[in-house]
């Protein structure tokens, strides 16, 4: 599994970003193809904003986390 590479600014904005994308699809009468891939997209932000954890930030080499962020330090692994 890969590192935490976002912070916590980033994380509640890709929250709330996918959850109002969520609920804005999902309250669709009929739904299209391009619908049912923004609820795709939502639900990756909304796992993303959960894990702290990007793939395609990942590939990319970026990282949101600050220093100063407790709960964006890397995971311990148990020996």
């Amino acid at each position: 599994m890969i590192e935490r590479n976002l912070g916590n600014e980033e994380r509640v904005l890709r929250l709330l970003t996918g959850a109002f994308l969520l609920m804005w699809t999902l309250g669709q009468d009929f739904m299209h193809l391009v619908d049912w891939f923004v609820v795709a997209v939502s639900i990756a932000l909304i796992l993303n904003g959960i894990f702290s954890r990007c793939y395609l930030w990942y590939l990319l080499d970026i990282n949101t986390c600050h220093s100063g962020d407790k709960d964006c330090q890397p995971d311990v692994s148990c020996p």
